[in-house]
Formats: C-alpha cells, structure tokens, sequence
C-alpha cells in the first residue's frame, strides 16, 4: 500500500492555543479515510493541515515524498493541480455565478483550455452532481444542498488526485446526503484518495476504508473501519451490517473521544 500524504510529527498553535501536538499519520493512497473526533479536537485544522491550507509550526506534510510547506513553486503548483478541498460551508464566491464559481478555478489550474473547453467541462460535471437549476445564479439563489453540490462540482472538475472534504454531509436532508456519498463512492471506485472529517455514521459506514480519531489535538486510533468498528459503538455496526440508511449516533460510552 502506497502513502501519499504523510504528516511527520505536526505541531499547529492558532491564537496561542495548541490545537495539533506532534501528530504523525500517514495516508494511503486510493483509498477513503475519515477522521472522526468531538468538537474542538482539532480534526479540521489536522484536515486543512494535510491539505497545505494550514501551515504546521512544527514538523512537515509530504505529498508524494514532496514537503509542501518548502516546496518550489512548480511543486506547489502541481500539488494544487491534483488536490481539491471541499469546504463545510461551501465557501462559493458570493458575487460570482454558479458558471463562474466553476469555471475559475479550471482556468486557473489549467490555463491551456479553451473557452469551448471550459464550458464543457462545467456542463459535464454539473450533470454528472445532478444539478439541475440555471448557471446563471449566484449563491444565495440556492439552498445549502445545492451549494455543497456546486462545492463539491467545483473540486472535482479538474479530476484531483486527492479530496478533501470537511463535513461534506453536514445541515443535509437524508435525501441530500445520500446523493454526495453516492457521488463520492463513484469518485473512490475510480481511484480518487479521499480524506474528510464526518460524523456521518451513514457516511463513515458506507465509503471509509480507514478512520482516524482526533482527541485533544493528537491521533487516539487508526485503523480500518472493520477493525476500529467496535470502539465506535453499536450503532454504526448496525449500520455496517445492514448499510442501513438512518442517521446513527455514536453510544454514550465512546462518546468521550470518537463524537
């Protein structure tokens, strides 16, 4: 099994108040891993970190054996060009349209395309999220479902090698949530590496292949979803069992650490 992301004994303090401590974790490649962790546990910031958002002030992130916080600007750039990051918010530009808000980051990342182009790429990926309203509007036009769905649009398509996701599933419907996890579980049978903080057992139960625990700013388990299942609780080995489609919640005695 390959690693392409590997954190090295991370540190990261924001506002004075130490939020990683000497983290080390490796990510393997081609494959879903989830980091679960109660609030305040520093699982976002671990998230962003990996993702070259958050620059750790101690310790390094290798991408493809690549330390990303002293990498050349070609490295940087080719990092960028292969990894997306999918915002809990959605973080659309709010005085963009919807057309805009996909077709900037494509012209950026890959500056050869043509108009024509361009303009397929976004008609594909829009049919293949299943959005169906107009290009034409702007953020606030849409409700939060169809804003994670452009979120989500807009990171992949420019095809990244690696996915992050904060809270991809968060303030959906039963319905809305189901359609990007099926979305993502078509992006993970092509190879895509997928790394997301969720506390959607349905979620977790269904694409995560690993699942890392965050607990006061440091790593308390990883491991594969079969094997740290049991730790988890007997709500989400219910769903293993059946891929039942109920939201679950984790059991009061692995509350303290993985909720």
């Amino acid at each position: 099994m390959n690693t392409i992301i590997e954190a090295q004994r991370i540190s990261v303090t924001l506002a004075q108040f130490p939020v990683l401590t000497d983290v080390s974790l490796s990510i393997p490649e081609g494959m879903s891993t989830i980091i679960i962790g109660k609030a305040g546990s520093g699982k976002s910031t671990l998230l962003k970190t990996l993702a070259g958002l958050v620059v750790p002030d101690e310790g390094k992130v290798l991408y493809r054996g690549i330390d990303i916080g002293r990498a050349s600007l070609a490295e940087e750039q080719h990092f960028r060009s292969e990894s997306a990051f999918v915002f809990q918010d959605a973080a659309l530009w709010a005085n963009q349209s919807i057309y805009n808000n996909l077709m900037i980051p494509l012209s950026i990342h890959f500056p050869s395309l043509s108009k024509n182009e361009i303009d397929s790429r976004i008609r594909e990926i829009v049919q293949r999220v299943g959005y169906n309203e107009s290009l034409a509007y702007r953020p606030a036009d849409l409700s939060m479902g169809e804003q994670k769905l452009i979120s989500l649009a807009r990171a992949l398509i420019y095809e990244p090698s690696v996915l992050f996701l904060d809270e991809p599933t968060s303030s959906l419907d039963m319905e809305s949530s189901q359609h990007i996890t099926n979305i993502l579980l078509e992006e993970k049978k092509k190879g895509t590496t997928i790394v997301a903080v969720s506390h959607d057992n349905r979620l977790i139960s269904r694409l995560a292949d690993y699942v890392c625990v965050v607990f006061n700013g440091g790593i308390a388990d990883f491991n594969t979803l079969e094997n740290i299942a049991p730790r988890l609780g007997k709500d989400i080995q219910r769903l293993l069992r059946s891929k039942g489609q109920e939201q679950a919640s984790l059991d009061e005695t692995s509350r303290d650490i993985y909720s």
